[in-house]
């Protein structure tokens, strides 16, 4: 009779003594929900992946692509240029500066400078420029887009096209249009220009 109480006793001990462990050892770890154990939910854990991506990814594509490109591509471009194009690039690129420098405008401000202008060549100034002519012969040359001549300061009067230039007279260019003077025949001017100008062609 007595062996027939031992058994269950054995067993209460069992699982008395496994709960109490179970009930220790989750004393000793962190609670579910707590700093040291969060609950993750889906749309954290998508929102965490989606800034993972669009902040952190692009930056060191970036950092990692950025020495390339700027260290490799513009030679791999030139190279390609010039063995597509041989003897074309080179020649255009050249002939454009050229041109471009031709037509820029020299001067400006208050500087003045002593400009020689050759027969077959005109002095073209631009808005605001004054200038007086100190030697030789020139007349007025204007542009089919100029919208009046030149305002003779000195003399009171508007030079048109064709008009004389009068010497030690002071001239202004009201605006950029492509009003000029230009040497007549052979003569060569010597004019004191204050402001900016450019010397082209005289058509």
């Amino acid at each position: 009779m007595r062996r027939s109480y031992v058994w269950p006793l054995v067993g209460i001990a069992i699982v008395g003594g496994a709960f109490f462990a179970g009930r220790a050892d989750a004393q000793g770890s962190a609670a579910p929900g707590s700093s040291q154990d969060p609950l993750a939910s889906v749309s954290y854990v998508a929102q965490a992946i989606q800034t993972a991506l669009t902040q952190q990814v692009p930056s060191l594509v970036t950092q990692a692509l950025g020495p390339a490109l700027t260290q490799q591509v513009p030679p791999l471009v030139t190279q390609g240029l010039q063995s597509a194009l041989p003897g074309v690039v080179t020649p255009l690129v050249q002939s454009t500066v050229q041109s471009a420098l031709a037509h820029q405008p020299q001067g400006g401000g208050a500087q003045v400078a002593v400009v020689t202008v050759l027969p077959g060549e005109k002095l073209v100034a631009q808005q605001g420029t004054e200038f007086i002519l100190r030697g030789g012969s020139a007349t007025v040359s204007l542009a089919a887009t100029s919208a009046g001549g030149f305002s003779d300061l000195t003399g009171g009067v508007d030079l048109a096209q064709g008009a004389k230039v009068p010497p030690n007279h002071l001239l202004l260019a009201a605006r950029t249009d492509g009003r000029a003077i230009a040497p007549v025949g052979l003569s060569r001017l010597l004019v004191i220009v204050m402001g900016q100008y450019t010397l082209e062609p005289a058509s």
